[in-house]
């Protein structure tokens, strides 16, 4: 009877697993908020986040800690070159079809201290790449 339990309780969680891992409806979209990137975001997370072409997006960098005399931080700005649609975690191109965010969008993340041709004391790169 406990092994009944057990595969039952497993079997439940990975049915549930497996619909949160569902792109949301076109009704569920419809229900939720539109922002654009730059608008104030709205309570809870039921709501779409346009990331607009051509608009210059702030992208805060920050170096602090108690190992430093003087913190630092920096804001950069870059350009999208096509839109992008955030809801929850899956993303979207076009605000219509909706994939996983991981599934559309490989980032990379290196970090080297100090920058391997000794010309800085680190370097920081981010790459996002459209899959």
């Amino acid at each position: 009877m406990k092994l009944v339990r057990i595969l039952f309780a497993a079997v439940t969680f990975a049915s549930l697993s497996a619909c949160a891992g569902l792109p949301p409806s076109s009704a569920e979209i419809a229900q939720a908020a539109q922002i654009r990137f730059g608008q104030p975001r709205p309570e809870g997370d039921n709501y779409v986040l346009h990331y607009p072409a051509g608009t210059p997006l702030p992208v805060s960098t920050v170096v602090d800690g108690d190992l430093f005399e003087q913190a630092g931080q920096s804001t950069l700005h870059v350009t999208l070159k096509r839109d992008i649609y955030m809801y929850r975690e899956f993303a979207s191109f076009d605000g219509k079809n909706w994939q996983p965010a991981r599934s559309l969008i490989a980032t990379n993340l290196e970090l080297q201290i100090p920058q391997k041709n000794g010309s800085n004391a680190g370097y920081l790169h981010i790459e996002m790449k459209q899959k």
